[in-house]
């Protein structure tokens, strides 16, 4: 009986990396593991023991071709860093926002009718009440 079977609660596999886990699932449904170099695809194949196969989650590249390598997923560590170069951009623009709004808000109040301006546009924005 293999321990995962056996208990639900075995810590086994606790201290697998994330390409060691992939490289064991891989091994149990009898296909070869993934380079080391390229890291696990989200797209892989799901054998249910019963004949059927299951596409996880799934891609364009085999939905038309079932058998087609490499798959078109990208890794989780290109996953990785294009959020982390979206994130970069976002925060950017972010700030280029926040530095436009400070000028203008500085041009308004430096306005001699400044005040009562910014009051009526918080009024009119539903902040001011």
């Amino acid at each position: 009986m293999s321990p995962r079977k056996g208990n639900a609660h075995d810590h086994a596999y606790d201290t697998e990396t994330l390409q060691e886990k992939a490289d064991r699932i891989r091994r149990e449904q009898g296909l070869p593991p993934e380079a080391e170099e390229t890291g696990p695809r989200p797209c892989q194949w799901y054998d249910d023991g019963h004949g059927g196969r299951f596409l996880i989650p799934g891609c364009m590249e085999r939905v038309v071709n079932p058998d087609a390598e490499p798959c078109s997923c990208k890794t989780i560590e290109e996953q990785l860093a294009d959020a982390r170069t979206e994130i970069a951009s976002l925060t950017q623009h972010r700030d280029s926002l926040q530095t436009w709004h400070d000028h203008v808000a500085r041009a308004v109040y430096d306005h001699p009718d400044g005040v009562k301006i910014m009051k009526r546009a918080a009024d009119r924005a539903g902040i001011g009440r």
